[in-house]
């Protein structure tokens, strides 16, 4: 009774440069084709919840196709899925949807796909002394392990070391120079109310958390803030409550058993790390901490057995 839940973020019919790595129409109908062919069945959210209490059947393989950041574009892929007899469940951020902002980290995603990882580099070393900071490489490596050297070193400065204020008013400022008025940006980048209506009434809505902030960093009561009032505003966006939570960011830097205590007290039944690896057995895992996988790692994991996650997991 395995269970296998592949995440995606950006669906494009093509890519669009260093920092999004979109999924393609082409790459998603032979990602479910390769999911079927492993054996595995596409499943939906009642699936997870079989899983956790034991009953799906012991040779019942199944794979949950999940989309996180809440982005418009991801509505294509819905209708996509649709048409295959397949879907998908979608972790939405509220904020950018309710206040109209774009998340730093798609501002992030936004300018290293327009902008080189030295130059940002050089930028981010003039205000902040960024190049005397020192970094753990390995970790980095596993949080960012599609991303070279500098590109990971950016990323996490910006994600996890930087002051709050700082880095809004850093990546605001560049994103602006680049793109311009923000709010036009968000208006065409994230779903609106209606996709959230939408995707609610097919049972395929879930929280990505309120702003996208890494929440082991959080003091508690922020942390819960951003928890709790996301599943409230898709609830009053919706009229239903979403019972599973995909952490922002996810690795090892974002989440913990703060985080997981914190989500199950604001009333979600699971939740989704990044923890590479199949959910083996019900009575193990954790429901507040399921483990996923990048889509792009599909190919590591489609042939892997209950009990091989060390093999091929994050250490």
């Amino acid at each position: 009774m395995p269970l296998l839940a592949i995440n995606h973020h950006y669906y494009r019919e093509s890519g669009t440069g260093r920092g999004i790595y979109p999924t393609t129409p082409r790459m998603l109908a032979e990602e479910v084709l390769k999911i079927r062919a492993a054996g595995w069945r596409i499943g939906i959210e009642d699936d997870i919840f079989a899983f956790l209490s034991g009953r799906l059947a012991a040779d019942d393989k199944v794979a949950i196709l999940t989309f996180d950041d809440g982005l418009a574009e991801q509505m294509g892929a819905l209708g996509q899925l649709e048409a295959l007899g397949a879907s998908a469940i979608f972790y939405v951020p509220t904020a950018p949807i309710v206040e109209r902002f774009v998340l730093d980290v798609h501002k992030l995603q936004m300018i290293r796909a327009r902008v080189e990882d030295a130059e940002i580099a050089v930028e981010l070393d003039k205000t902040f002394s960024f190049g005397k900071k020192e970094f753990d490489d390995d970790l980095l490596a596993i949080q960012y392990r599609y991303d070279d050297e500098l590109g990971r070193r950016v990323k996490y400065f910006l994600n996890f070391m930087l002051e709050e204020d700082a880095r809004l008013a850093w990546t605001t400022e560049y994103f602006v120079n680049l793109f311009g008025d923000e709010r036009e940006v968000a208006a065409s980048l994230y779903m609106s109310s209606d996709d959230l209506r939408r995707l609610s009434v097919k049972r395929l809505l879930g929280s990505h958390a309120h702003s996208h902030l890494p929440l082991a960093t959080l003091g508690a009561e922020r942390m819960l803030h951003e928890l709790a009032y996301s599943r409230r505003l898709i609830e009053e966006m919706t009229t239903s409550t979403p019972a599973g939570v995909s952490y922002p960011f996810g690795g090892k830097s974002a989440v913990g058993h703060e985080v997981f205590d914190r989500a199950s007290s604001c009333g979600y039944a699971y939740g989704f790390t990044m923890e590479r690896g199949i959910n083996d057995l019900p009575e193990k895992a954790n429901p507040m901490a399921l483990r996923r996988i990048d889509v792009n790692d599909l190919d590591r994991w489609l042939g892997v057995g209950a009990g091989d996650n060390e093999k091929l997991g994050e250490k």
